[in-house]
């Protein structure tokens, strides 16, 4: 089942730019024990009712829970992010697990911002933000407060 859902564009900026139409859409398909579904597209407040219903008919559908890819997602605000909290709480009621399969960067990034990616079981760990890692390059860490090199000790 593939239902797409569009957002009626706004109007034209005071210097003319055009704001184009934005998807977003979920695809289900059923089975035996867990139902996988694929969302693609923006998921934000104009897109996430017709969404929930969507997931939610999915999870209810699902003999033991619900299987879901976000890695074609392309934006997720925080309406997203309730939206999964949400789903894993019905899940949970349910006696049905929701698992994220994947993710795209921008999805695990607004998860890991707000936490909520300690709240939801991931198949794999979702990508992190690459940050410094001082030993990962053999660099020396720079000396505790307590003791400078300076310091004749």
């Amino acid at each position: 089942m593939i239902a797409p859902f569009d957002r009626t564009p706004a109007a034209a900026g005071a210097d003319g730019a055009t704001v184009h139409r934005s998807t977003v859409a979920v695809e289900v398909a059923s089975g035996p024990h867990r139902t996988p579904a694929r969302v693609r597209g923006e998921i934000d407040l104009d897109h996430v009712g017709a969404l929930r219903r969507d997931l939610v008919a999915a999870l209810d559908a699902a003999g033991t829970g619900l299987d879901l890819d976000l890695s074609a997602v392309t934006f997720c605000d925080s309406s997203g992010v309730h939206l999964l909290l949400a789903l894993n709480t019905l899940a949970a009621d349910a006696d049905k697990t929701l698992v994220v399969t994947a993710v795209s960067r921008r999805v695990a990034r607004v998860l890991e911002i707000t936490e909520a990616e300690r709240l939801l079981t991931f198949r794999e760990p979702p990508p992190r933000r690459a940050g410094p890692d001082p030993a990962a390059h053999g660099a020396t860490p720079p000396p505790s407060p307590e003791r400078s090199s300076a310091d004749p000790r």
